[in-house]
């Protein structure tokens, strides 16, 4: 289940990030003994050359790939290296990835107190990238590609100290619409159920423009609040509109990135319906999710 969350993680975050490493995203996603090494040698070449940038991301991918591995301490330590070093260098977005996919390995282990601590401070960033006027790093905008909802040619305006307006619409309409839909999912799990709605409509209203391609998690985590408020009705209403929504990211994922989104709908579908007196009906999302499963693995 944790490994599963975090690949899932990583899918969200990693559709189009390929980093100086020349690491694919499918190896990221689905990482071996080998990826990690391959890595850690590329960093301590990056170190030796004392390139900065470089091992800045390549600490990124590292925290990736061990999380993907199960080593927790080492994704911990590659990761919170490599916000401190984006920030550094007036990376912000860079800064703001290595949070998010902090907050999320937490929220996977389920200890909401400490990924809302590494979200809040994701939202900082965010805040402060606002008011700088230290252009974006054109290499990490076009890492972030298809996550940004901008094309290249629209991405390399932002190599520009003027470029104030396109950056604020960046983070209004995709870092922060991701970032606070995170944020509510924490706060769901810590039993703040009002502030955690507040996040999630701000998610919601952030994402407007960003054509469905959040709208698979945003509702997800709509259907868990309303689940743990035990409003059934609305929660079954929610799942079944993530559902909907998840075919919107297809073309944007890895390999059986759409599978691992749609097994976890399926496995919410089930326990709500377990929940509410509904076996047959639980079953029949449970065989769904198990039939993913086999085809995914087959596909290996």
């Amino acid at each position: 289940m944790t490994r599963r969350r975090i690949a899932i993680t990583a899918m969200l975050l990693l559709f189009a990030f390929s980093l100086d490493a020349q690491i694919t995203q499918q190896t990221l996603i689905q990482p071996t003994p080998q990826t990690a090494q391959h890595l850690t040698k590329v960093l301590e070449e990056y170190r030796e050359k004392k390139d900065a940038r470089g091992e800045a991301l390549t600490l990124l991918q590292l925290g990736i790939a061990e999380a993907g591995l199960g080593n927790v301490s080492g994704a911990r330590s590659h990761l919170a290296d490599a916000a401190g070093k984006m920030r550094a260098q007036n990376d912000p977005l860079g800064a703001w990835f290595a949070l998010i996919t902090l907050s999320q390995i937490e929220s996977a282990l389920s200890r909401p107190t400490e990924a809302i601590a590494h979200v809040e401070k994701a939202l900082a960033v965010l805040n402060e990238a606002k008011v700088s006027t230290t252009p974006f790093s054109v290499k990490t905008l076009l890492a972030f590609g298809s996550v940004s909802g901008f094309p290249p040619e629209m991405l390399q305006m932002f190599d520009d100290p003027g470029a104030g307006k396109l950056r604020s619409m960046m983070i209004q309409f995709s870092c922060e619409p991701m970032t606070h839909d995170q944020y509510g999912s924490l706060l769901t799990q810590a039993g703040q159920l009002e502030k955690a709605e507040t996040e999630l409509k701000a998610a919601a209203a952030g994402a407007i423009y960003s054509q469905g391609m959040y709208d698979f998690s945003i509702e997800s985590h709509f259907g868990d609040l309303f689940f743990r408020k035990q409003q059934y009705d609305d929660a079954r209403a929610h799942y079944m509109k993530a559902l909907n929504a998840s075919s919107k990211t297809s073309s944007m994922l890895p390999t059986g990135g759409e599978q691992l989104i749609t097994a976890g709908i399926y496995e919410r579908l089930a326990r709500l319906e377990t929940t509410t007196g509904h076996p047959e009906e639980a079953k029949r999302w449970s065989e769904k999710m198990r039939a993913l499963g086999r085809k995914r693995t087959d596909s290996r």
